[in-house]
């Protein structure tokens, strides 16, 4: 009896270390009160997940749940460093605050994986030779090529060389591998965009073949989908997806044609994150016109029920007024006490602005909104600007004084249930509307931008196109 309590006592000890990650760790000069672990940006988890433990006289002690291999971050203060994890682990950590990253030492179970991963980024990060901003960006497509092909052969030299003589779980290898694969492929994949945002004297067109790597990428291997790079490369192949179909941020329907892009473009694992991503960005930028259809879908794909579920309530705690929407009709009186709806202006384009005599921002805009006006009179555009001063009489002083054009109509202050239809938080606050009623855009350009009138009439232009 004695011998099966042992065993049974032994046999959930061993259980309970498997699932378990212990890190004892020294902090030198270090000021902050806690550390802690933290998850990775994930496109399907992107809302991150933190584990806390006090730091007292340098010294700490974490233990984490893991039921398998992971990549997380240590966080001390405003430092950071990646750290992978297997059931099991137990190490002990040492570092200099101020210098994490170049100071960290492991030792116990783990503390190869560990070491090897604080030299991979440090050489990554710091690195001269290795970084493509400020310099290697303004090489020629050809030297480019060059250089990510020299950082990714000394980058697997030196690991090869480092797990020889400290050996590293296989999981951990095939991790590696990926990370320096993807590190690759998303510097190749933005090489020409990072040129434009630079706005380099001399742009460069690329080769015929340039991408065709793209074509020989295995994103279906497990370690590929764990690789820290990897979510940073799949936004931005997402972004190039769509460029290659030529679809434009500006079109209300952008993030529907993205989705069914990736859709059959992609396939398994990295299809699905490309999906939830698409989704949870139509979500942030407002436009709900197609997230019904595209939850729907979404929830086809086998085995992400959690996902579709935590997307699908995102979706219903949205506010509701977003691009796609139907814009909240109205009736206000203008400067001469006639009733003026939104509904008057069907058929055309109308830029909404909501604005106070008391704000600053508001005031400055003025005379830009009055210049847009001008700009704007002989297209389909309507200007609609609504006052939400709590005192007529001072908006009707203004609205007399300065001669403002445009359709000007009073709302009694922002607590006004209009306002709160509109979502509206502050002031100066704008919106573009269809020919229809429904909205373009929640944030456009501001009167004061110099492309507003271009955006506008872009939508002028894109409602005439639908009509014929």
């Amino acid at each position: 009896m004695f011998i099966l309590l042992l065993a049974c006592m032994l046999a959930t000890h061993y259980l309970l270390a498997q699932g378990t990650v212990t890190i004892t760790g020294k902090v030198q000069k270090g000021q902050e009160d806690n550390i802690f672990i933290a998850s990775l940006p994930s496109l399907l988890f992107p809302e991150e997940q933190r584990s806390f433990t006090k730091v007292s006289k340098g010294q700490f002690r974490l233990e984490v749940p893991v039921s398998k291999p992971m990549t997380m971050e240590l966080v001390y203060g405003n430092e950071s460093v990646p750290l992978y994890l297997e059931p099991g682990f137990e190490m002990q950590v040492t570092f200099v605050a101020g210098k994490m990253l170049k100071s960290l030492k492991y030792s116990g179970e783990g503390a190869n994986e560990n070491n090897y991963l604080a030299l991979h980024t440090y050489r990554f990060d710091e690195e001269e030779d290795y970084q493509t901003l400020p310099d290697n960006v303004k090489l020629s497509e050809k030297e480019f090529l060059q250089f990510l092909d020299y950082r990714k052969e000394d980058q697997l030299a030196i690991f090869e060389k480092k797990i020889k003589a400290k050996p590293v779980s296989e999981h951990f290898r095939q991790l590696i591998l990926a990370e320096i694969e993807y590190s690759y492929a998303n510097d190749r994949l933005t090489f020409f965009d990072m040129r434009e945002l630079m706005r380099l004297p001399v742009q460069l067109q690329p080769s015929p073949e340039y991408f065709d790597f793209l074509d020989y990428l295995d994103m279906e291997q497990p370690a590929t989908l764990e690789a820290i790079s990897f979510p940073t490369f799949l936004r931005n192949y997402i972004r190039y997806i769509g460029q290659q179909a030529r679809l434009e941020l500006s079109d209300i329907h952008y993030y529907k044609k993205a989705y069914y892009e990736v859709s059959y473009t992609l396939q398994g694992q990295a299809r699905v994150m490309a999906q939830a991503h698409l989704i949870r960005q139509s979500l942030q930028q407002g436009n709900v016109l197609h997230l019904p259809a595209m939850l729907q879908d979404f929830s086809q794909n086998k085995g992400i029920a959690h996902v579709h579920t935590a997307l699908q309530r995102q979706y219903e705690s949205h506010p509701g007024l977003g691009i796609g929407s139907t814009a909240p009709d109205f009736s206000l009186k203008d400067i001469n006490g006639e009733l003026v709806s939104l509904s008057d202006f069907r058929g055309k384009v109308v830029y909404l602005s909501f604005w106070r005599t008391d704000c600053g921002l508001c005031m400055v805009e003025q005379p830009h909104a009055q210049e847009l006006a001008r700009k704007l009179q002989h297209h389909d555009v309507v200007l609609i600007n609504i006052g939400v001063d709590e005192n007529e009489q001072a908006w009707r002083s203004v609205v007399k004084s300065r001669g403002l054009r445009g359709v000007q109509l009073y709302l009694k202050g922002q607590g006004h249930e209009l306002a709160k239809r509109y979502g509206l938080k502050d002031v100066p606050a704008y919106f573009l509307i269809d020919d229809n009623g429904t909205i373009l855009s929640t944030k456009p350009r501001r009167p004061i931008d110099r492309e507003v009138e271009k955006e506008i009439l872009q939508h002028v232009m894109s409602s005439r196109a639908s009509r014929k």
